[in-house]
């Protein structure tokens, strides 16, 4: 039994299952920067993952 208490339920109870679903996002759309669906944000119209948004904002910092 796994005892982390900062685990959220749903993830516990995929570990005990043995069974992994398919990552499922907001939007049913393309990632602008890996082009990987689904995606979870959008922004500037445009649909990223919340990993890759995170790298374009921190290439964007340097142009500001």
């Amino acid at each position: 039994m796994d005892l982390n208490i900062f685990k959220k339920k749903e993830e516990i109870e995929v570990k005990e299952s043995g069974e992994e679903s398919a990552p499922e996002g907001k939007y049913q759309e393309a990632c602008s920067l890996c082009g990987k669906t689904p995606c979870d944000k959008k922004w500037g119209g445009q649909f990223f993952h919340k990993k890759c948004f995170r790298k374009i904002k921190k290439g964007a910092r340097g142009m500001l």
